[in-house]
């Protein structure tokens, strides 16, 4: 069965697919040449758990290091503990973070998002000096939300074009508020694929956002959804959220992992080259629990906590990605506040916030 569009099979997404599979083999067996502390014989033997130890190599590169932080009120940010979290943010060696703007509607249907954000303009103003004033840049990634749970993907309006001018509106204020902020990245949109067919809604969204804003524009395609997406051109980076599986069982080895990621890479590389644009992983995250790597997505599984195999997790997706010229960045999925972001030992969620992965992206984005 293929995943959602990428032409690659479950089988193929394991470090035993890639032994049988064409060209996925090729691909790993021509990065693993490039990974200094790899073999090809230790890519390929199953049970070597968590090997190797060093930190990946070529991961600080990258020309955004991004910590998405999310908070569901409306000043938030601005608080304490919100300029608490970007100062922690700062010190994992990230050079940009990225704020999550929320808008929400009430059914998947629904004629039109509502006008109100969280965070208030006002409070991402505040916030947003804060993390310039630490060297940071500043990234804003739009989201809708529907309040009965519905998944943004699923969003389809009844009347598109109403749906879209009021969604323009909402579009035209950020750009002013990431303007007036002196943001650097601008997430248009975010896993909207019930919408992405609508390609002359989306490049009108582009061009208001442009009209006020001169940094760098991306949409956020969910990583089922980047393929569909005909507007790239409009835009000036390829956004994925990178959530595909990397495991065919619990607890991978850090090679099973690594291998597991080729297929994927094989993919990016090719729609950056269709697209004539570098990608951006504007999402990319697991959580800290058994599995994450088989289903990095599941939000709410009740797994118990593995904070082991997100570091594993960690240490795979900076090292697959530190080789690969048209991946331009990483933004993880993400440092929330309230008790979703406390993080510890104990936590299942994606924060690695007090976490051994933590650690391992520490000691890549802080290297020289």
């Amino acid at each position: 069965m293929n995943l959602h569009g990428w032409g690659v099979s479950s089988r193929q997404a394991t470090t035993r697919g890639l032994e049988s599979a064409d060209p996925g083999l090729g691909v790993a067996v021509r990065r693993a040449r490039r990974l200094p502390f790899v073999s090809l014989a230790l890519l390929f033997v199953p049970g070597c758990d968590r090997l190797p130890t060093g930190p990946p190599e070529g991961a600080s590169q990258l020309r955004t290091r991004g910590v998405t932080i999310a908070d569901w009120t409306a000043g938030g940010v601005a608080s304490a503990a919100g300029l608490s979290a970007i100062d922690e943010i700062a010190a994992t060696g990230a050079d940009t973070i990225v704020f999550v703007v929320s808008i929400e509607q009430d059914t998947a249907t629904s004629p039109a998002p509502d006008p109100e954000t969280t965070p208030r303009p006002d409070a991402f103003l505040v916030a947003a000096a804060h993390a310039r004033g630490l060297g940071l840049a500043v990234g804003v990634k739009l989201h809708v939300e529907v309040r009965d749970g519905t998944w943004r993907a699923m969003i389809r309006p009844e009347d598109p074009a109403t749906w879209f001018t009021a969604y323009r509106e909402v579009v035209r204020s950020w750009a002013d508020a990431a303007t007036a902020a002196d943001a650097a990245w601008l997430a248009v949109g975010t896993e909207l694929a019930g919408t992405c067919h609508l390609a002359t809604e989306w490049r009108r969204v582009i061009v208001d956002a442009r009209e006020r804003f001169d940094g760098a524009l991306t949409y956020a395609a969910s990583w089922d959804e980047a393929e569909r997406v005909t507007f790239w051109d409009a835009l000036d980076f390829v956004g994925v959220d990178a959530y595909w599986p990397v495991a065919a069982r619990r607890d991978p080895s850090r090679l099973d992992a690594l291998a597991a990621w080729q297929p994927w890479l094989a993919r990016v590389e090719a729609l950056a080259r269709r697209a004539d644009r570098d990608v951006v992983f504007t999402e990319i995250g697991y959580r800290s629990c058994d599995g994450a790597g088989m289903y990095p997505s599941d939000f709410q599984s009740p797994e118990p906590a593995d904070p082991g195999e997100q570091e594993d997790l960690y240490w795979a997706a900076l090292q697959a990605i530190a080789d690969t010229p048209n991946v331009a960045g990483i933004w993880w999925w993400s440092w929330e506040l309230g008790t979703a972001g406390t993080g510890g030992p104990d936590d299942t969620g994606y924060t690695p916030r007090g976490k051994p992965a933590l650690d391992v992206l520490t000691t890549v984005w802080s290297s020289p």
